[in-house]
């Protein structure tokens, strides 16, 4: 049987079989060559193309899948941006965004007229495929964990507003003697279908995540939404990775970094549909067609070496503005440097139009693929280097966290919050259930098995390691200290009961030995929302504090958590207690961050009055059981449960070390009704 008999591939199962095989190896070999693995995929796609080998022909299976890749790339960029650093850096980002596509545009379209004798449609055609780019090489940034940098958040921005100059100079060219008004009315169908995302998607999200408690729901709701808002943009005539990157960043508060659902959609999307994206990028190239045609690479080599140095000096620009090192540079470069469906959508639009021609057309096609390879390597390069010095300097202390679902009234709540504020490196977490043994102690440790076996999964699902342990004790706390010794843990959260059950009773036999025991950190919460539905944090600080590693590190948990809900968080205490928080939280300084001081602990029951459902109330406590701090503490806590509220609370207390080392045996009584206040 002949290559051409056996070749090309069309049966479906086939198809994906050679897909699967080449997603699954070609990284592999990318790694071991030291190769960039986004452009392995390309170069692997135009091999197996019909262009080359003919191995696969791309259909209409192959060429949705990759469509949708390059969504979800667009749409992890919205939902993976920091929110707030994009708002501090707006204006860098907005002149990134028009510098990054005026520069190309400008020398493009000179070098079309001059250099290549096309005319003034042609030529802009050339500048608004080459001023906008996609965020191809986005990926690169997020798998080493720099999404959040300033340069990444300028990027991000920038590819926005060149996006936007795109489509609507795109338009214009478009348009025959109406150019006017259609790019008026174009104008106007953007900016209500922009207010119609930004009002609705927010307001219905948040209705829908306190209603929904399945995880595949959420997921289903957040897919849908993305496809909506795709759709609409299809509608009013702009390309859809605009709504893809708009439904990103309206999910943004919604879907935090470290949540399942997030690892979910990261799943499926990198997994699965970008590198499906990246082989059918590259399957569309003819390479043998284009390089018999020496036009079409005279025209490429013009465009392309203008288009880069130009983006190259945009980059150049910012770096001296924002006063960055080369690395960010490249950055700033690699993402706004490749090209991808975007740019092929504008050439073909244009082609059809017979604006441009067969020769320009071709050249597109070669930018997509130098352009993505080129972008990859860049990148992967500058964030391979800033990961590097950034992980030399990192510490690398032990720390673990104990999960105690014993108590908790809400697992899916506890461990949301345990995955927001676990050691992004420390080892695997530990879940905890106790049981008090007696008559009924079987039933209780089936019920236990069964609560573990839950968080196991939530846990799985976010990728964080988990370990079960189902522990029959005679008392309830002592259970717990004797674990936290076993597996050394150095921090443990535990679940509040309900509001009504929140007593003096409850802190003098639950809190105050566990204080007295487990010198690690202690977080209680209670969540009457879901962690991304909360709107603002409000954090009490009582009485003068002492500014240590133990605060440091419970600020920083603090800080874990308003960056996971973006929300808006103010910080109430006295001068001193304010100034330490700002000491030890110097990364994190404006935004919507912000400090109120207060000339006494009082003062702060005002502040608590004003919270809502959708608000979270954190109060820093102290060990300690006479001082002025611990006199305030107290008083807030008695001022929280004898209130009838319905806002979500967590108690934290730093983390302290105990005299002899190894703790004292609580005298907490074991008596049913203790194990009944934990469990209501």
């Amino acid at each position: 049987m002949t290559f051409q008999q056996l070749f090309p591939v069309t049966d479906g199962i086939w198809v994906t079989v050679l897909v699967l095989a080449l997603i699954l190896f070609v990284p592999s070999l990318c790694r071991k060559l030291r190769f960039p693995q986004i452009a392995g995929l390309i170069i692997a796609g135009v091999i197996i193309g019909p262009g080359l080998l003919g191995i696969i022909e791309t259909g209409d299976t192959l060429n949705f899948a990759g469509r949708v890749g390059l969504l979800f790339i667009m749409f992890f960029a919205g939902i993976q941006i920091d929110l707030e650093e994009m708002k501090r850096n707006r204006a860098n980002g907005i002149l990134f965004g028009v510098l990054t596509f005026a520069i190309p545009f400008a020398a493009c379209m000179w070098a079309g007229q001059s250099v290549l004798g096309l005319d003034g449609r042609a030529a802009g055609v050339i500048g608004c495929i080459m001023g906008s780019h996609t965020l191809v090489s986005f990926p690169i940034v997020s798998r080493f964990g720099l999404d959040r940098r300033k340069s990444v958040t300028i990027s991000l921005t920038g590819a926005l507003v060149a996006i936007l100059i795109a489509l609507v100079l795109y338009s214009i060219l478009m348009s025959d003697n109406n150019g006017a008004a259609s790019t008026a009315i174009l104008l106007l169908k953007l900016a209500c279908y922009i207010a119609a995302v930004i009002l609705i998607y927010p307001r219905i999200t948040r209705h829908f995540f306190r209603q929904a408690s399945s995880n595949f729901s959420h997921f289903l709701y957040v897919m849908l939404l993305l496809a909506v808002s795709c759709g609409l943009a299809c509608l009013i005539g702009i390309d859809a990775i605009l709504g893809a990157f708009l439904a990103g960043l309206m999910m943004n508060r919604y879907v935090p970094n470290t949540s399942p659902l997030m690892h979910r959609m990261d799943f499926i999307g990198n997994a699965l549909f970008v590198p499906v994206f990246l082989l059918t990028t590259g399957m569309m190239i003819d390479i043998r067609g284009v390089c018999s045609d020496w036009n079409t690479l005279w025209i490429f080599a013009v465009i392309f070496i203008t288009g880069n140095f130009t983006k190259w000096i945009a980059a150049y620009g910012i770096q001296k503005l924002s006063h960055f090192d080369r690395d960010d540079r490249k950055i700033l470069f690699g993402l706004s440097e490749s090209h991808a469906a975007g740019a092929l959508a504008i050439a073909t639009g244009a082609y059809s139009a017979g604006i441009i021609g067969l020769s320009v057309l071709s050249s597109t096609v070669l930018i997509v693929l130098f352009s993505c390879i080129l972008s990859n390597i860049v990148t992967e390069r500058a964030a391979s280097s800033i990961f590097q010095k950034g992980h030399s300097d990192e510490k690398n202390g032990y720390e673990r966290l104990m999960v105690t679902l014993t108590g908790s009234n809400t697992l899916q709540a506890l461990m949301d919050t345990a995955i927001t504020i676990r050691p992004k490196k420390g080892p695997e977490m530990v879940g905890l259930y106790v049981t008090v043994g007696g008559e009924h102690a079987p039933k209780y440790m089936q019920d236990g098995k069964g609560r573990l076996q839950e968080a196991a999964a939530i846990a799985a699902s976010a990728d964080v390691p988990f370990v079960a342990h189902n522990r029959l004790g005679n008392n309830i706390v002592e259970s717990i200290v004797h674990a936290t010794k076993e597996f050394d843990a150095t921090s443990l959260i535990m679940g509040m009961p309900l509001r009504r059950s929140i007593t003096t009773y409850y802190f003098e036999n639950i809190v105050s030995p566990m204080l007295e025991c487990v010198p690690g950190e202690i977080v209680l919460q209670r969540m009457t929302s879901p962690l991304n539905t909360i709107r603002r944090i409000v954090v009490l600080v009582p009485g003068p504090v002492i500014q240590d590693d133990a605060f440091a590190k419970a600020v920083g948990t603090i800080f874990k958590i308003c960056t996971a809900t973006n929300c808006e968080t103010i910080f109430y205490g006295k001068t001193q207690a304010i100034d330490s928080v700002r000491g030890t939280a110097k990364s994190v300084e404006g935004g919507r961050v912000s400090f109120c001081e207060v000339s006494e602990t009082v003062d702060m029951d005002w502040a608590i009055n004003e919270l809502r459902n959708d608000h979270m109330l954190i109060i820093i406590g102290t060990r300690e059981t006479e001082s002025h701090a611990a006199r305030s503490f107290r008083h807030l806590y008695e001022h929280i449960h004898l209130k009838d509220n319905d806002f979500s609370t967590i108690l934290l207390f730093p983390s302290a070390k105990i005299e002899n080392g190894t703790g004292r045996e609580t005298g907490a009584r074991t008596s049913r009704d203790l194990l009944k206040l934990l469990r209501v």
